[in-house]
């Protein structure tokens, strides 16, 4: 019974497909499917009060849900494990899109700061069937 239900987990956790994560401004462009989702990370510290936006989501492309900030990975160089995120500390803010149709372009992303703005983009192609 018990390796009915182990396989069972292998089986279920080996149908869940993450989606592509680029990390703007250092990945800069990304292929995807009509109908495929992709995650685009950038580096950002909310507790400043300083927020990246989308700003330019071209057609054929529409963003899922709203952004999100993770905990970056931080490794501590006397351990292998990796330690919490630090009050404070840069975090990830994660934008997910979708391909809705055939299309390429850019998506422009902006974060305000006391010099100006903060810019990235990442260029995309979803090619027709």
């Amino acid at each position: 019974m018990l390796y009915l239900a182990s396989l069972c987990c292998v089986l279920f956790t080996a149908e869940v497909k993450q989606p592509m994560r680029l990390f703007a401004p250092y990945q800069q462009a990304a292929k995807v499917a009509v109908g495929e989702t992709f995650e685009v990370a950038l580096v950002g510290n909310p507790s400043t009060g300083r927020y990246w936006s989308a700003d330019g989501i071209p057609p054929g492309l529409e963003q899922v849900g709203q952004s999100k900030y993770e905990a970056m990975p931080h490794f501590d160089p006397l351990k292998v494990i990796p330690s919490g995120p630090r009050p404070g500390a840069p975090m990830l803010c994660v934008f997910t899109f979708r391909a809705k149709s055939a299309s390429e372009g850019t998506i422009s992303f902006r974060m305000a700061q006391e010099s100006g703005f903060q810019t990235a983009e990442i260029k995309f192609v979803v090619p027709g069937k």
